[in-house]
């Protein structure tokens, strides 16, 4: 199996569309043409093509994991019926809408981490909303 790049992602001229188009090597040619809400339907997709590669191994370990973080987005909290946890949910801006679910066990240790967070002493007010 090759690594080497089978399409590239570019933004049309006009910044209305992005165009998947072909490379040299992958056995296709042309391009696709697609809009903000086809773009979000292709993510999807692949998010669960993905989950569905995945879902027999273990989460992969976060340390030391490459991450964008995202500064400013709506999100919103809520019991998960489920497993009795809380949901956390956001808009991430290039995945759009994302949840996680903590178990009870992990929102005890997250309150801790934010009541640690809470006693750290910032320089000047307002430092703690910047990123480092």
């Amino acid at each position: 199996m090759t690594n080497n790049p089978r399409m590239q992602v570019t933004r049309s001229e006009d910044g209305q569309k992005i165009i998947l188009s072909f490379l040299d090597g992958s056995g296709l040619t042309g391009d696709i043409s697609l809009d903000e809400a086809q773009l979000n339907q292709l993510i999807t997709s692949l998010g669960m093509a993905r989950t569905a590669l995945l879902e027999k191994r273990p989460p992969a370990p976060i340390e030391g994991a490459r991450f964008a973080p995202v500064y400013k987005t709506n999100w919103a909290l809520q019991i998960d019926a489920l497993t009795e946890g809380s949901l956390l949910a956001f808009q991430h801006p290039a995945y759009g809408p994302v949840g996680f679910v903590f178990t009870p066990s992990d929102a005890e240790q997250l309150l801790r981490g934010l009541q640690k967070h809470r006693t750290m002493v910032h320089s000047q007010p307002g430092d703690a909303s910047k990123p480092s």
